[in-house]
C-alpha cells in the first residue's frame, strides 16, 4: 500500500502537466481558452477542436484521458506538437473529433505530417554531419599528433648535433692550445741551442 502510493502521486503530477500541455497547446495554436480540467482526447465538433496525429501514437487517443497510465501521459507530454497536433473542428470532422494521418489524408493536412518528416530529415542529416565533424576532428587531432611527434624529433636530433659541435670545438681549441705550448716549447729549445752553437768554448768544455 506504501509503494502504490507514491506510484498514485507521481501519476497525478503527470496527469496534471500533461493538461496543461494540451490546455497551453490550444491556446496558443487556435486561440481556446481551455481550462486544463476540461481538456479532452475525445473530444467533439462541439468542443470545437480535433486531434491530428500520426498513426504510431493512435494508442494515446484510444482512452479518456483521466484513464491513462504513467507512461502515456509521458508520451502525451513529450509528443504534444510533435506526433500530435490540435486543430479547428469542423463538420467534416468524425464525431470523435480524431484524425489518423494517412495516405489518403487531405493535402492541407498533410502540413503537420510533413513537417514531421522534414523535421526527421533534417535530424538524420545533422546526425551524419555531427558524425562527419567528428571523424574530421579525429583525422586533425592525429595529424596535430604527428606534426608535434616529429618536430620533437627534431629538436632533440638538432640539440644532438649542437652537442657534438661544441664538443668538437671543445677539441679543437685544446688542440690549439696543444700545437702553440709545443710551437712555444720547440722555439725555446731552439733560441737554447742558437746560443749554444754560438758559444764555441761553452761546447768545448762541455765535450771535456
Amino acid at each position: 500500500m506504501s509503494s502504490s502510493k507514491p506510484s498514485n502521486l507521481e501519476r497525478a503530477k503527470w496527469r496534471s502537466t500533461c493538461r496543461q500541455l494540451l490546455s497551453q497547446h490550444l491556446q496558443e495554436r487556435l486561440g481556446l481558452s481551455i481550462q486544463p480540467s476540461n481538456v479532452r482526447l475525445h473530444s467533439t465538433r462541439e468542443d470545437g477542436y480535433v486531434w491530428h496525429f500520426i498513426p504510431e501514437v493512435q494508442h494515446l487517443f484510444a482512452k479518456n484521458l483521466s484513464e491513462h497510465s504513467l507512461r502515456a501521459y509521458k508520451e502525451l507530454c513529450e509528443g504534444v506538437g510533435k506526433t500530435f497536433e490540435a486543430a479547428v473542428a469542423t463538420s467534416t470532422e468524425p464525431l470523435t473529433g480524431q484524425h489518423v494521418f494517412s495516405s489518403s489524408t487531405e493535402p492541407e493536412r498533410l502540413s503537420f505530417a510533413s513537417h514531421i518528416g522534414e523535421l526527421q530529415a533534417q535530424n538524420d542529416f545533422l546526425s551524419q554531419q555531427v558524425e562527419l565533424l567528428k571523424l574530421q576532428l579525429a583525422q586533425e587531432a592525429q595529424s596535430r599528433i604527428s606534426v608535434t611527434e616529429k618536430l620533437t624529433e627534431v629538436q632533440e636530433k638538432s640539440r644532438g648535433m649542437l652537442q657534438r659541435l661544441e664538443a668538437s670545438n671543445r677539441r679543437e681549441q685544446r688542440s690549439r692550445t696543444l700545437i702553440i705550448t709545443y710551437a712555444q716549447g720547440l722555439a725555446q729549445i731552439a733560441k737554447i741551442l742558437n746560443a749554444m752553437q754560438s758559444c764555441p768554448g761553452v761546447v768545448e768544455e762541455g765535450s771535456n
